[in-house]
């Protein structure tokens, strides 16, 4: 009786390593996605070594049950005592490489595998030894999938100083759990390693864990089948608590709108960007289209503003400057003769209907009657600042341009702060959720350049972004591109899976084969920020979550009568 329990032997041309063919023993050796294992020596003299490989397709035929045989196949019949089968069953490897034993770094064989090796399953602590971390300085994103449950569970885990410093970016489908995913990174980014995140959201999900104005947290925690993950998202919940005690942790910005002071019970910040403080490219950013003599005008009333008060300064006054006060701009002396020349046409009563335009959208500018303006140094915190914070820019209700203008303002000054040559904010991880809004591809938008600007420039200063999308080929590719990390969901699209193929090496032919058929919660995760691309089953999360589809049915009841 052969006790070998190896799962089959390779056959066929071994040279390339993501094309390897096993031939299986039987349709129970494996299953897609599974890890194996090979030895092989990679130079004559050196020890042996097991090479890692995952299983990225399968095939199994039966000549009993070719298609060739038609309708004959019924009539086959076979004595109980034979043991002819026909079949054949293929298993297609693709090496993820060996250990280095003096450096730890993965390296692909160079040297083809030999022919007829055996082809051995992993257990947990082939594994843990080949995918170490530190767990100090990287998050646990979730388990391996087929290793995620029971006595063999595998963590997984990301470098968190790679995935906040050079992107992230998070692609799936609708209710594939892309939301979810990035809830779980950036709560241990902030509870456990006392980071400091911005998150850009649209819909409110986010700020579903600071409604009514205390935290709320996720009610099945003590149902999380893997002990160790249970026990950590306990910890996390205690030490938010702790921060939110201390001032910090959970903190939402909100337009001026009192819908937001009834969702968050009064404990929301208002946003009150002051105007004054950004510079011409940002305004005339939000405000596309200005003419040249448009855009004096208004330099010309910022200039003039700035004169004739103390910080922080009333936007209303601005306007005002445009529309009843113009004759102080035309009698001020320090015009150019272009500048005098604008003020005695139509050009600021344009400017002024532009700026009124914006400033009702987007409601988030400073006036004496919100009481404190919004400091992007205090929102990110000073680099001494010893408490992390999860700060949360409610933008539900907004119109796509306002959405716009403010994500444009805070990225420019959450970048402007970071690179002060004096003094810098402390590094930050920004979230733009619905990232296709904010930075489509091949259409204008006001806040694309900024955040293209972040992706080229923001690894220098401290300032890392996730750009999260359910249409990966609608984002512009300079941004997607500069992102060291994907972690890709379900994607069915083919549209969306050329693109990812387009924009990023870390994909091969067979991760995006992966794709459609990965379950809810399921991800491929690549990138820097991992040893490895990995299928994983994502983890909970400690905080409520506020993406879940409404019961529609619950909601409208049965019918009357």
């Amino acid at each position: 009786m052969d006790t070998d329990a190896y799962l089959g032997k390779l056959i066929g041309n071994t040279g390339q390593p993501d094309k390897l063919t096993v031939a299986l023993r039987d349709s129970y050796s494996a299953r897609r996605g599974e890890f194996v294992r090979i030895a092989h020596q990679e130079r004559r003299g050196e020890a042996q070594t097991d090479v890692l490989g995952r299983i990225v397709a399968l095939s199994r035929t039966n000549i009993m049950y070719s298609e060739a045989m038609g309708e004959g196949i019924s009539e086959v019949e076979l004595l109980p005592t034979t043991r002819l089968s026909g079949e054949t069953i293929y298993g297609r490897v693709e090496l993820v490489g060996y250990k280095e034993p003096a450096t730890g770094e993965i390296r692909i064989p160079r040297r083809p595998l030999d022919p007829g090796a055996k082809v051995y399953g992993v257990d947990f602590d082939f594994l843990t030894q080949f995918y170490d971390f530190s767990e100090d300085t990287s998050v646990h994103i979730g388990n391996l999938v087929g290793y995620e449950k029971g006595d063999t569970i595998v963590p997984i885990y990301l470098d968190a100083n790679t995935l906040a410093t050079e992107h992230l970016a998070v692609l799936a489908m609708t209710g594939s759990g892309k939301s979810y995913t990035v809830g779980r990174i950036i709560e241990r980014l902030v509870a456990l390693m006392n980071g400091s995140v911005i998150v850009f959201d649209p819909h409110g999900e986010y700020g579903r864990a600071l409604l009514g104005g205390h935290l709320n947290f996720n009610p099945h925690v003590a149902r999380v089948e893997d002990a160790r993950d249970r026990a950590k998202l306990e910890e996390i919940q205690q030490r938010l608590q702790a921060l939110q005690a201390q001032g910090a942790g959970l903190v939402v910005y909100t337009p001026q709108d009192p819908a937001f002071d009834t969702k968050y019970g009064n404990a929301n910040h208002h946003l009150a960007l002051q105007f004054d403080q950004f510079e011409m490219d940002d305004l005339t950013g939000i405000l596309p289209g200005l003419t040249e003599p448009q855009q004096r005008v208004l330099d010309v009333a910022i200039r003039y503003w700035k004169t004739i008060g103390d910080e922080p300064r009333d936007i209303q006054q601005l306007l005002k400057l445009l529309t009843d006060d113009l004759d102080a701009l035309r009698d001020w002396g320090e015009l150019s003769e272009a500048e005098s020349k604008a003020l005695r046409g139509v050009s600021a009563a344009v400017a002024a209907i532009r700026l009124r335009r914006v400033i009702n959208e987007a409601r988030s500018f400073y006036t004496s009657a919100v009481g404190q303006p919004t400091d992007v140094r205090d929102m990110v915190g000073h680099p001494d600042a010893r408490y992390g914070r999860l700060v949360i820019v409610d933008l539900q209700g907004l119109s796509d341009s306002a959405r716009q203008i403010v994500v444009a303002l805070l990225s420019s000054e959450i970048l402007r702060a970071a690179s002060h040559k004096q003094h810098p904010t402390r590094p930050v991880f920004v979230v733009y959720e619905e990232g296709h809004n904010f930075a489509p591809a091949g259409e204008v938008s006001i806040s694309k350049n900024i955040i293209k600007r972040i992706a080229a420039e923001g690894r220098k200063f401290g300032v890392g972004f996730a750009i999260i999308s359910q249409r990966p080929s609608k984002l512009d590719s300079d941004v997607t591109s500069q992102c060291n990390t994907i972690i890709a969901m379900r994607i069915k699209n083919p549209d969306d899976q050329r693109f990812i193929q387009r924009t990023s090496d870390y994909f091969s032919a067979a991760d995006l084969a992966e794709l459609p058929s990965l379950s809810t919660g399921e991800a491929l995760v690549t990138g820097r920020a991992i040893i490895a691309p990995l299928i994983v089953k994502v983890g909970s999360k400690a905080l409520a979550h506020g993406g879940v589809s409404p019961n529609v049915v619950a909601v409208w009841g049965a019918p009357e009568g």
